[in-house]
């Protein structure tokens, strides 16, 4: 993206490397998810740490006799790890 300043030249908008996104998404999880864990013992706020896990489970496994390989994986969501995520994209919009 682009945008005119007023002598004429072309500011050029910095952009993050997809990664950078990525790997906040990810710490954004990994804090929801610790706090989901914390909070589980307190009844009141036990909404947040209910999930709702998705994948392949067991695993598919693919016998060669001199190869094996495994398949798997589960995607485990609740809200405090939603809230993590949002919350992180938040903190990194702001320090942009």
């Amino acid at each position: 993206m682009s945008m005119r300043t007023g002598g004429g030249r072309i500011a050029r908008r910095s952009r993050n490397p997809w990664w950078v996104l990525l790997f906040v998404v990810i710490a954004g999880a990994l804090l929801g998810s610790v706090i989901a864990d914390a909070i589980a013992g307190y009844p009141v706020l036990s909404f947040l740490s209910r999930d709702v896990r998705a994948g392949i489970d067991p695993p598919f496994t693919f016998d060669l006799r001199v190869l094996t390989l495994t398949l798997g994986a589960t995607i485990r969501l609740n809200l405090a790890i939603l809230v993590g995520i949002i919350l992180a994209i938040w903190i990194f919009r702001l320090l942009q």
